[in-house]
């Protein structure tokens, strides 16, 4: 049965601190457009999407790696791999700092040029961030993720409301994300060396490390790619207003993302070791059967209560985002099936297919992004969205049903078994 088990109460768990987190961003969205402006929560929004690129080209797909590559291996490993991971991250920090400071400089300028570069402390903090959330999530111990991922997000919250009160700019907020990760850092720093991963030796070279994460980099690449591909178009293609309109479409979609996330990490250890469990299957099946008509309820609320939320919370222009909002939180639910279903690939070795899936949804976002974006603004680009998630989950559900038989493909599903 699935009430009561392992894997609902660290799906709740999990869930439950991103969704705080979520909501905590969300609420400091409505502080800087209140407080600094439109102009200057476009800019933030712009910063944490090429913050969160930066970040993820730099992990090179070790923190995705080490999900299923810790559960594959025994406990007393850990240490000499962390320790790997670890001297990675020490070497190439400062190369990656310093190639991402001269791009922005050579491609941005003004307001913008700052905003990005106070971005750069954030994104080398949360890539460190990254790999320790693996590290706990291997481990099963969620509660101190949970733990780290509230705090880190109720002191960006405190420091950016003080932050605008003193000087409301976007460089500052920014910055002020930065600190809030330090302390998340730290936090997770204590929670890992509590479970005894600390003080390993580097037994292989970091090339080693590289080679086997490449597969998990492509992934995590074209997953941003497909993702949030939409506010670079924006920024690129649109004005500074339709950039900020947009932005509360984006929080409100991230925040909602919190069980697809959640499930996206707890469930690729647990599959990686157990690939063809057929209980492990069926509970999947329940979550889907769980989150999927939940997300369809957030859908309908958001058609009909969107617009006066957004002209309430972000003020009477915001309310042109509407039809957006309820877009974007309709990409949730095909989140789910596809995340779940993805990891379903990888956990069967079937990386190789995953990607190609991923880069056909890349295709879409681009291919489609540009004329959308172009003909229909901010609206065009969350329509663009949710049909990059239509487009990768019935990717997935093919590239299963030829590898495997249909049988594989997750599905909501209230029967125990089939």
């Amino acid at each position: 049965m699935l009430r009561g088990s392992p894997l609902l109460r660290s799906t709740l768990g999990l869930s439950f601190a991103r969704g705080v987190s979520g909501l905590l961003l969300v609420a400091a969205t409505v502080v800087l457009a209140r407080g600094a402006g439109k102009s200057e929560l476009g800019l933030f929004g712009l910063a944490l999407v090429v913050g969160m690129y930066a970040s993820v080209v730099a992990d090179s797909g070790v923190s995705q790696y080490l999900l299923p590559g810790l559960a594959s291996r025994p406990r007393a490993e850990w240490p000499d791999v962390w320790a790997v991971v670890m001297r990675f991250q020490a070497w190439s920090a400062v190369p990656y700092a310093l190639f991402y400071a001269v791009l922005v400089a050579l491609l941005t300028q003004g307001e913008m040029r700052w905003t990005l570069l106070a971005a750069l402390p954030w994104w080398l903090l949360i890539r460190l961030n990254g790999t320790m959330r693996s590290v706990f999530v291997a481990a099963g111990s969620v509660a101190t993720e949970a733990g780290a991922t509230v705090v880190e997000s109720a002191v960006t919250l405190a420091l950016l409301a003080g932050a605008v009160a003193i000087h409301p700019s976007a460089p500052l907020a920014i910055l002020t994300a930065g600190a809030g990760a330090v302390v998340g850092l730290a936090i997770r720093l204590a929670g890992v060396r509590k479970l005894g991963v600390t003080g390993g030796h580097p037994r292989s070279p970091v090339r080693a490390l590289l080679r086997e994460a490449l597969p998990f980099n492509a992934f995590t690449v074209l997953t941003n790619l497909y993702l949030r591909i939409d506010v670079i178009l924006l920024s690129i293609l649109a004005s500074q207003r339709a950039l900020a309109l947009y932005q509360p479409p984006v929080r409100f979609a991230v925040a909602l993302m919190i069980v697809p996330d959640a499930l996206a990490s707890l469930l690729l250890g647990r599959s990686a070791r157990r690939p063809g469990d057929r209980g492990l299957h069926a509970r999947q099946e329940q979550l889907l059967a769980l989150g999927f008509p939940l997300g369809l309820a957030l859908v309908v609320a958001a058609a009909l209560f969107g617009r006066p939320l957004l002209g309430a919370l972000y003020g009477a222009d915001f309310r042109n985002a509407a039809t957006a909002l309820t877009l974007m939180v309709a990409t949730v639910p095909i989140a789910l099936l596809s995340t779940m279903n993805g990891n379903a690939l990888t956990a069967r070795g079937l990386q190789a297919k995953r990607l190609l899936c991923l880069g056909v949804a890349a295709v879409v976002a681009l291919g489609c992004g540009i004329p959308a974006i172009e003909r229909w603004s901010y609206t065009g680009a969350a329509a663009v969205s949710l049909l990059n998630e239509v487009t990768l989950a019935t990717a997935y559900a093919v590239a299963i049903w030829l590898a495997v038989g249909r049988d594989g493909i997750l599905l909501p599903r209230f029967a125990q078994s089939r």
